[in-house]
């Protein structure tokens, strides 16, 4: 190589922008940095963005220096982070699902913190979805519910990540209050010839446009607006009827529109795809963090037997299998292993004892799978252990609420970003635990559950985090 050649690759190099502040990862393309090798990895490759966190380096600078490190993204300034504490301010960042707002219509997650709709639309959804005393009340129909789905289903061997989607959506569909599509459930439309697609990877979909960066993958997403449509057609009786609480009849309050037939045929594109998102949104995540409960119980021996034996008195198998649940939750996660958002403006973080100015429009990642495995945190970080979740409850007693109050950190599963007092905490966030806990109690203590060929790896080229081999399950009735 020559002088010239050296001189040339010296310029175009992306420098270090907080030398002596953050630590500076420069990536192997002086011109991209990490760009080029990114969008190789993740965009064309299928990594999900955590892994290559992990494989380019990144991930171990950030944790060798406070849990931060820079680097460039192509012409993206990005911050990196590997820990739970907020750094930021809400309303510093951009929406993380800004750039995608198309694909969710106007839902409230695609709205700056200022917006007048965002509070009006999320306040309804927290006060359903995120009101403990209303969910409790629900305790007998979700386990009602749960029982029910397993009457219509005859022992067979399937797929475990099948089982747990079509269960939860049963039971989403036919809880009285929560979405009341006893018409025509949603597991109905999860194995439709047009729909199924769309309404089991809706959230794939958009993950991979989120976190990947890959807008690309954005296709067949307008299925979700005939889909909501169809829903809500073919279950407008069931829906008329519902409890005041229902949501899908609050979400068309938002709107200023009295739900009926006629109504539905008015809505625009965009509130079609804000209430299938809604809708979606109820059974597709939960799901997913049923399905890592399962995995996890069943190739962890001490842990199942452990759940097992609480099943005999009420109280302790409430406590145990929320415990297992937040645990699966923190290890597995249900949303995708690493998330970034910009700053709307320049803003001041603090570091390692410095205040740096970050300048607008840097890229904040968190990659939430490593931050769930934060050794300072965790005792036993990489291991399925009820004691990761009793070790943060600073009590004696396992209190879902306060565990998951907008300002504790430790498990970010349900926040996009971490922020100061995190306002965009997923508001159904008790309602997924509570659901979950009852549904899995329901199911092992009435049920001969046998499940095989499960690997709790991370599954390539999934946006969202799944199991390698989510395997089979069957479940026998105890006679």
């Amino acid at each position: 190589m020559t002088i010239r050649t050296l001189t040339s690759l010296a310029e175009r190099a992306r420098p270090a922008p907080f030398p002596g502040l953050i630590a500076h990862a420069p990536g192997r393309d002086p011109a991209t940095g990490h760009g080029a090798a990114f969008h190789a990895a993740v965009v064309e490759g299928g990594l999900n963005a955590s892994d290559y966190f992990a494989r380019s380096g990144v991930a171990e600078l950030a944790s060798r220096s406070g849990g931060l490190c820079t680097l460039w993204i192509g012409d993206n300034l990005a911050v990196y982070q590997n820990t739970n504490e907020p750094l930021v301010h809400d309303d510093d960042l951009m929406p993380s699902i800004n750039a995608n707002a198309d694909l969710f219509g106007s839902f409230m997650g695609a709205l700056n913190m200022n917006d007048p709709s965002r509070a009006a639309k999320r306040e309804f959804v927290e006060r359903i979805l995120g009101n403990g005393r209303f969910i409790d009340g629900l305790s007998d129909e979700i386990t009602a519910a749960t029982r029910s789905y397993m009457r219509l289903h005859p022992p067979r061997d399937e797929p475990l990540d099948t089982f747990c989607l079509n269960l939860t959506a049963y039971v989403d569909s036919v809880i009285p209050g929560i979405l009341d599509l006893r018409g025509r459930p949603l597991t109905d439309y999860l194995t439709d010839a047009t729909f199924g697609k769309i309404a089991t990877s809706f959230f794939e979909i958009a993950s991979e446009a989120i976190s990947k960066l890959n807008v690309a993958a954005i296709k067949d997403a307008d299925l979700i607006v005939e889909l909501t449509t169809q829903i809500l057609l073919d279950n407008s009786e069931s829906i008329e009827r519902a409890p005041a609480s229902n949501l899908i009849r609050s979400q068309f309050d938002n709107f200023g529109i009295p739900f009926s037939r006629s109504a539905v045929s008015a809505l625009t594109d965009a509130q079609l795809k804000e209430l299938g998102t809604l809708i979606i949104a109820t059974y597709d995540t939960t799901a997913l963090s049923l399905l890592w409960t399962i995995a996890y119980l069943e190739t962890t021996p001490d842990m199942r037997t452990q759940f097992m034996d609480s099943l005999c008195d009420e109280t302790l198998a409430q406590s145990t299998a929320t415990l297992m649940v937040l645990e699966a939750i923190r290890l597995g996660g249900s949303n995708p292993t690493s998330l970034w958002r910009k700053s709307r403006h320049a803003v001041t973080i603090h570091h390692q004892g410095n205040s740096i100015e970050i300048p607008a429009g840097t890229m904040f990642w968190l990659d939430r799978r490593r931050a769930n495995r934060d050794p300072q945190r965790f005792a036993h970080p990489d291991t399925y252990d009820a004691r990761n979740i009793e070790g943060i409850t600073n009590q004696g007693a396992i209190n879902t609420g306060a565990l998951l109050a907008r300002n504790r950190y430790e498990i970010n599963s349900f926040s996009m970003i971490n922020t100061v007092r995190n306002p965009r905490k997923c508001p159904g966030r008790i309602f997924s635990v509570r659901a979950q806990t009852l549904m899995l109690i329901a199911l092992y203590r009435n049920h001969k559950v046998v499940v095989d060929g499960v690997s709790t790896g991370l599954m390539p080229a999934s946006a969202m985090p799944r199991p390698v081999r989510p395997g089979s399950i069957r479940i026998e009735p105890i006679q």
